[in-house]
């Protein structure tokens, strides 16, 4: 089969097509032929795992396609279901997903909707509902609201009954777009007071969850905008991970600050994550409240222009590669 795979270039780590084998699916496998794969800014750090083994360098982390092959232990799928899972090594041909991990595509999914739907609602549900304890009527800020994840918050919060979805961004007419997708309140960072605003837009008393997907430089702002018993979740850090903490300004608000990633959870929690997805926001993307945004879809064999493109951040929503 086809894949791309990481590979030492001459200033640097490059995306190479390669012909690897076919994988073989393990007892708690899916055996999928890859129709479409989301893009995620961590590719871009290309690890090469073993440069005399291209198959173990195959990139990708999440993807949507057809079974056509099912391992010893799995229940609930079989060869012909359409679905879509987190997963690595997604940037081929075939991939393996573990079942407990998938997820069925709704009837109204096309396969490059829901190849934009594993890593960021995933991510987002685990960030804001798990994590950041929201409960319908809670007020929601969203730093760095633009990013992929970010658009996939703005929908789950306010399919979860958020009070009041506020976002930040450098970028003026991304937060226009983003109001057809449910921002109630767009906030340009460096221009717009964050704490001003949030605070004027909930009559003084501040933000009920703050998801920051931006880190360094915001901490103190976001802070600021927090309402008492806050509960701040980290998330991304595009800005750097460095920043100051005013301890007293934590205490004084008993906020909680919570970390989330993806890159220590054990199988069993990612499973968990997956369960919460599947019961709270599948059947709001099966109906169509919930709308996975495609920023643009690109023939797998440009796979290497698709990642310049994410470099760029240009785009809004999910870059995806169509096989």
């Amino acid at each position: 089969m086809k894949a791309f795979a990481n590979a030492k270039g001459a200033s640097g780590a490059v995306l190479e097509l390669i012909d690897a084998p076919e994988p073989a699916p393990g007892p708690n496998d899916l055996l999928v032929a890859v129709r479409a794969i989301g893009l995620n800014r961590a590719e871009l750090a290309r690890p090469i795992a073993n440069p005399d083994q291209p198959a173990a360098n195959i990139a990708g982390m999440e993807m949507a396609g057809e079974v056509i092959a099912v391992g010893s232990s799995v229940t609930g799928f079989a060869p012909g279901d359409r679905v879509m899972s987190m997963t690595t090594k997604s940037y081929a041909q075939m991939a393996l997903c573990d079942h407990r991990i998938a997820m069925k595509i709704p009837a109204a999914l096309s396969f490059e909707e829901a190849a934009a739907v594993p890593v960021f609602f995933s991510t987002g549900h685990d960030a804001l509902v798990t994590n950041g304890e929201m409960k319908a009527g809670d007020s929601v800020l969203i730093a760095g609201v633009a990013a992929g994840v970010g658009v996939a918050m703005i929908q789950i919060a306010k399919a979860m009954g958020a009070g009041l979805v506020a976002g930040t961004s450098r970028s003026a007419e991304k937060l226009a777009q983003l109001q057809a997708y449910g921002l109630d309140l767009a906030i340009q960072q460096g221009r717009d007071d964050i704490a001003e605003a949030c605070k004027t837009a909930t009559a003084g008393k501040g933000i009920d969850v703050i998801a920051d997907n931006v880190g360094a430089g915001l901490f103190g702002a976001l802070t600021d905008a927090a309402a008492i018993k806050a509960r701040y979740v980290t998330i991304g850090r595009l800005s750097g991970k460095m920043d100051e903490i005013d301890l007293d300004k934590i205490a004084l608000k008993r906020m909680k600050i919570i970390g989330v990633t993806f890159r220590t959870r054990t199988v069993e929690e990612k499973i968990e994550i997956t369960r919460r997805v599947v019961a709270d926001v599948l059947p709001h993307i099966a109906s169509g409240r919930i709308k996975p945004l495609v920023h643009k879809v690109i023939a797998f064999e440009e796979a290497p222009a698709a990642q310049a493109l994410m470099r760029s951040n240009a785009h809004l929503g999910k870059i995806v590669l169509k096989v």
